[in-house]
């Protein structure tokens, strides 16, 4: 997978201190997003959150529908975190149709980032005291 050729892509850093887990993010994320439908898959370095994109499919090289993600890939070794549309380049739907499921996912994550970060200052204050 080449994220550079993603046409829709945002990263999103978090400081090396900072530990993730799919667990932890997929159920800050169903706070934050009600409703969404999600799954996880852990790979070695990170994970990936994959996010069904309503109504919305393409038609794959063998010929048969296939469903749009949202996907959010968590590279635990670069601490970043990288959010897009897989096989963006068969999108058929309009950007108006995205643009608001894919702005909320993009502030959830900034959310989550900055509340855990908030909660690790807040913990290490007391644990060293």
């Amino acid at each position: 997978m080449y994220l550079n050729k993603h046409l829709i892509c945002w990263l999103t850093r978090y400081p090396k201190a900072m530990d993730l887990t799919l667990e932890d993010l997929v159920e800050g994320l169903q706070y934050k997003l009600p409703g969404t439908m999600m799954e996880g898959t852990k790979f070695n370095g990170g994970f990936e959150i994959f996010i069904p994109i309503e109504g919305v499919t393409y038609i794959n090289d063998d010929g048969l529908e296939r469903q749009h993600y949202f996907i959010i890939t968590v590279d635990s070794i670069k601490c970043a975190i990288r959010t897009y549309i897989y096989r963006e380049e068969k999108l058929s739907a309009d950007f108006s149709r995205i643009r608001g499921p894919f702005c909320s996912i993009i502030e959830a994550i900034k959310e989550y980032v900055k509340e855990h970060r908030s909660i690790d200052k807040f913990l290490s204050k007391i644990i060293s005291v």
